[in-house]
């Protein structure tokens, strides 16, 4: 028999994305699915090797992608790191569900921040430990509550560029995380999926400030790559050599193809400049938009999403405006905090498609 506590998880936004893939005309803002297609000297290049044996490779990647991921992470300032301490995964959630797999037993916490991306939390329940959620600042001050939180925790997990809200952690917050994750001896996992989606100049990443950091990245979404399944995890070389065993027990490794369109997307990036100039241009319209409803919102800092919060029950307004046309994701399942939210991707849509979907939000409302 399957586990009960298996059983009693609930794929709940799939309800809207369903509905909305039953109907013709729908504009979809609910998926994080960039609207590019990867780049096609990326395609090019996996179809000149293709007919080449795709056989299994290292299980922490095809070596010539762990040094591209290495110079990838080292254009951050304070990251300094060889391919030694990179292990090449199937997808951000394979680094993660390694990671909660190799640290965390039935009994031990991760802690979140309230809202996130839900998936951390079907990771911490499918892997059976607990978790905790918490907004990590409070008007723009550290939560007090979040040391109590660490001293019984064995993970905290932090998202910048952040999923759902575009928040980008500045210097001061992300010096601050360090320095309560090491008070309390805290692993942090910082998830940088977006972090070429930064539209602030300032992104921060916490490995260098705090030794007991794992960084996670991936192709997906900086490089319109989302169905080749291409991440990765960064952490101290003894780690990398312990948690490849985990990665050998998931996946053997990586799909052989994939690893070579990573390395020609990481050779070959100007892509992601055009990507995310595009991104500004609908960043600034959907922000418009949402502010000339009314709706209290904060322009994002980066990545694909925004969060306004609209002064009403997410789950109902949204699962009217799927039927109006129109697909986004309540803030609800996101954390305790957001009942009142929704989150829109303007990652997945053009200017002139979001400008239609506001359309059709405003005749409703």
């Amino acid at each position: 028999m399957v586990r009960e506590k298996i059983k009693g998880i609930s794929l709940s936004i799939n309800e809207i994305s369903e509905k909305a893939a039953k109907q013709e005309d729908c504009i979809r803002l609910d998926i994080g699915q960039p609207s590019f297609d990867t780049p096609q000297h990326v395609k090019d290049f996996v179809e000149e090797r293709i007919d080449e044996r795709q056989s299994y490779t290292n299980p922490k990647g095809i070596e010539k992608l762990r040094e591209k991921i290495a110079e990838e992470e080292n254009m951050k300032e304070g990251m300094d790191i060889s391919k030694e301490n990179v292990l090449v995964t199937v997808g951000g959630m394979g680094a993660l569900y390694i990671i909660m797999t190799s640290y965390l037993k039935p009994d031990d916490k991760v802690v979140l921040n309230d809202p996130c991306w839900g998936p951390y939390k079907l990771l911490s329940a499918v892997n059976g430990n607990r978790f905790e959620q918490l907004p990590y600042f409070v008007d723009g001050e550290l939560n007090s509550e979040l040391e109590e939180e660490l001293e019984e925790a064995e993970l905290i997990i932090i998202n910048s560029p952040n999923n759902p809200t575009g928040k980008v952690h500045d210097q001061q917050e992300i010096e601050e995380l360090c320095r309560v994750a090491e008070k309390t001896e805290t692993v942090l996992v910082s998830d940088e999926v977006y972090n070429r989606l930064d539209y602030t100049g300032e992104f921060e990443t916490p490995y260098g400030e705090y030794d007991d950091t794992l960084v996670v990245g991936s192709t997906s979404k900086n490089h319109a790559m989302t169905g080749w399944r291409i991440g990765w995890l960064v952490a101290d070389e003894d780690l990398i050599n312990e948690m490849v065993k985990t990665a050998r027990a998931m996946t053997a490794c990586p799909p052989r193809a994939s690893q070579y369109a990573a390395i020609k997307a990481l050779e070959e990036d100007i892509h992601v400049k055009e990507m995310r100039e595009e991104y500004e241009k609908r960043r600034e319209t959907v922000y418009r938009r949402c502010k000339d409803l009314g709706w209290y919102v904060e322009e994002p800092e980066g990545g694909i999403y925004i969060f306004p919060d609209i002064g009403k029950d997410s789950w109902s307004f949204c699962r009217k405006m799927v039927e109006e046309g129109v697909a986004i994701v309540p803030g609800a399942p996101m954390g305790e905090t957001s009942n009142t939210n929704v989150r829109i991707c303007f990652g997945s849509s053009s200017v002139e498609e979001i400008n239609e979907a506001f359309d059709r939000i405003e005749e409703s409302m």
